[in-house]
């Protein structure tokens, strides 16, 4: 039986459009920022404390915009399945460092997100999301 990791996660753009990846220490794949979910959080709680701990970003509940939930396949624990309820985030303060157990993180636009090795999280919720939104503009 699979393991289940629930974990809330922010689609970060830019006033460019550019979108938020994260690699943490180890991994070679890139994902959006946030983290697991902690016994008595709501999703939103834990959204907020991560991107506290992993970019000492902070943000207000109401700067964040539910997009909605997704589960798939974890790609740096194997038999594991990660369900993520995800918002979206937009900041206008590029700079970021990675702090916690991140090691890298990128600002991908829509030229060169393709060239990188990509959660599937991020590949299959929140890439076709970003690029209909390019589509709009």
């Amino acid at each position: 039986m699979k393991k289940t990791i629930y974990l809330a996660s922010a689609m970060i753009t830019n006033i460019e459009g550019a979108l938020l990846t994260v690699r943490k220490k180890g991994s070679i794949y890139y994902m959006m920022a946030g983290g697991k979910i902690e016994e008595g959080e709501t999703p939103i709680d834990a959204l907020i404390r991560e991107l506290q701990e992993e970019l000492h970003l902070r943000v207000s509940p109401d700067s964040l915009t539910y997009l909605g939930v997704h589960q798939t396949q974890a790609v740096n624990e194997s038999n594991t399945l990660v369900h993520a309820t995800i918002f979206h985030l937009s900041l206008d303060t590029p700079l970021l460092q990675p702090q916690a157990e991140l090691e890298e993180v990128k600002w991908v636009t829509y030229e060169d997100y393709q060239q990188l090795p990509l959660a599937h999280l991020l590949k299959e919720f929140s890439i076709p999301l970003w690029l209909k939104n390019k589509k709009s503009q």
